[in-house]
């Protein structure tokens, strides 16, 4: 038998897939991840939101064993210094509230876990005075919403959960020229750990999420401001929660990773992608890693690219148009639940606290940026 016609097809097939992988690495190979500065304390479930002159106000969390205590301090990341610096507390101690960037540079804080029962209350960072001002509270309180700025500067919160650990399905807006929050409607499903992304048009799309006890959701649906109220969409492919969701540059929504009962035994590494021209969910890149805890560890770069970190050691990043994600050189070195990724203007990610699996809170940070590549040497 003459085998030379099928191994030369075969031989060559192998050397433009391994010729492929290697360029499909060769984006993810230039990213770089270092441990920066620590923050002034260690914090979990907290909050970090993008300030006008490259600053990051970082709010609450948790810390100590079983990251019981709660925080009401806040500190202020320079961008150009790589230093933290602590500003003035919140009124109110708080970890999984919702933070939001209001238009003229002030930041919404509001609801979380105090400590000993949910919150209602809201407070503004005014980056010029450097404090907090308490402003109305919430019609319910909750914790473990979602925040989203709406087109017109005001913020719509929807869902979390009760202090009695139910889901909620209502939802409100923050009209930040009167300080104060409205009704906004209710959604056809309550949830908790779900995740909300503003599209293009201005709606908001909400997905996923705890309906109850271990009991995760497929179901999505739409908030159109124009009409103050949800509407069902297409559902999700999986159901999912304490996942990530993040707006790509082409309009379209990456869901990324969760657990399918918010449990730690059932994570998952498949990502799925929202078109809102066809309102329907498709497969998307698969994680090296399953995740979850990290509704607000991922974040999507001027370049375009996804960085996805926590609960797991490495750095992921995706390039739209490529078939996966790949690991970033360097690491976190432990899984953290509930750490916070955030894009900086000059395309840096900065990655803040999260706890481990033993649920201890960390104050350290890194630091993920593009390194020039070095020639190969001949």
């Amino acid at each position: 038998m003459n085998l030379r016609p099928t191994l030369i097809p075969l031989v060559f097939v192998a050397l433009v897939g391994f010729a492929a992988a290697a360029s499909l690495s060769v984006p993810a190979a230039e990213w770089q991840v270092r441990q920066s500065a620590d923050m002034s304390t260690p914090r979990a479930a907290h909050q970090a939101t993008l300030l006008p002159a490259h600053q990051v106000l970082l709010t609450g969390g948790c810390r100590g064993p079983g990251c019981s205590a709660v925080e009401r301090s806040a500190e202020i990341f320079n961008t150009d210094t790589g230093r933290f610096v602590a500003t003035r507390a919140m009124n109110e101690q708080r970890v999984s509230h919702i933070a939001a960037a209001l238009p003229e540079g002030r930041v919404l804080v509001a609801g979380g876990w105090t400590g000993t029962t949910t919150s209602s209350s809201a407070e503004v960072f005014d980056p010029v005075s450097g404090g907090f001002v308490a402003v109305g509270n919430m019609a319910n309180a909750r914790m473990d919403a979602t925040a989203t700025a709406l087109q017109d500067g005001s913020v719509l919160v929807i869902g979390g959960a009760s202090a009695t650990n139910q889901p909620l399905a209502q939802a409100e807006l923050f009209e930040r020229v009167q300080a104060r929050f409205s009704p906004a409607g209710t959604m056809e499903q309550a949830r908790v750990h779900h995740a909300a992304v503003r599209l293009p048009d201005g709606r908001v799309l909400v997905m996923g999420g705890l309906r109850a006890r271990n009991l995760a959701t497929r179901s999505a649906e739409i908030y159109d401001p124009a009409k103050n109220r949800f509407e069902a969409t297409g559902s999700m492919r999986q159901a999912r929660c304490k996942h990530a969701a993040l707006l790509l540059k082409d309009g379209r929504v990456l869901v990324i990773a969760g657990s399918t009962n918010c449990e730690e035994d059932r994570r998952i590494a498949q990502t799925e992608i929202y078109d809102p021209k066809t309102a329907t969910f498709s497969p998307g890149p698969t994680l090296l890693n399953p995740r979850y805890k990290i509704t607000g560890a991922a974040a999507v770069l001027p370049s375009g690219e996804v960085l996805v970190a926590g609960d797991a050691q490495d750095v992921e990043v995706w390039t739209p148009g490529q078939p996966g994600f790949y690991k970033v050189q360097g690491g976190i070195g432990v899984g953290l639940a509930f750490s916070v990724a955030t894009a900086l203007p000059g395309g840096d990610v900065l990655v803040t606290g999260g706890y481990d699996g033993s649920i201890r809170a960390t104050a350290q940070t890194w630091r993920a940026r593009r390194e020039p590549t070095r020639p190969s040497p001949r």
